[in-house]
């Protein structure tokens, strides 16, 4: 089995656990990848049917706990091919924050990376049920009347990270222009 490393309020590794062992009160490790096309939209990912927290919602393009032996910039390149099937990628880091739930205590790394809108994406089924491209305006809309549709993951850090990014991604076209 895996093991996660499990942290202190200042990120500093204080144990590892198998997965299955880790409680509430366990701070883990995660990274999230936001990613966007030439026109502006966001990709968002639902997640697999059989995943044991918020099955069948939506969150970011790519989402994943690190794992023993890897650091986030590892972990974020290696969730993106492993669950939609990116490859060569250079994603750019944008933020790390805490945040906690009812289920969980977590540092999340967030990333973001600009590809073109005819990547074909390779899914995998048990993590990502489908992917959809999307307007960053129209997400936000759409999790305003139904945020039961997202993880709470999504609804506390990856809409303001998809609404930060986009703005980024706004002025560096108008920088080329």
């Amino acid at each position: 089995m895996e093991k996660i490393p499990i942290v202190n309020e200042q990120d500093e590794i204080i144990a590892y656990k198998e997965r299955y062992e880790t409680t509430r009160e366990d701070i883990q490790r995660i990274v999230g990848l936001c990613v966007f096309n030439e026109k502006g939209e966001a990709l968002i990912a639902k997640r697999g049917v059989t995943k044991k927290i918020d099955p069948d919602k939506w969150g970011p393009s790519v989402a994943g706990t690190v794992a023993e032996g890897f650091e986030y910039d590892d972990t974020v390149v290696k969730e993106a091919e492993e669950e939609i099937g990116l490859k060569d990628i250079t994603p750019t880091f944008l933020k790390k924050y805490f945040y906690e739930t009812e289920n969980t205590r977590r540092f999340a790394s967030m990333y973001y990376v600009v590809i073109n809108s005819n990547t074909e994406f390779i899914l995998e089924k048990d993590a990502v049920a489908e992917v959809k491209w999307i307007n960053p305006v129209e997400l936000e809309d759409w999790v305003n009347k139904r945020p039961e549709d997202f993880t709470p993951n999504f609804l506390h850090g990856s809409l303001a990270n998809i609404k930060e990014i986009f703005e980024i991604i706004k002025k560096v076209n108008a920088n080329q222009s």
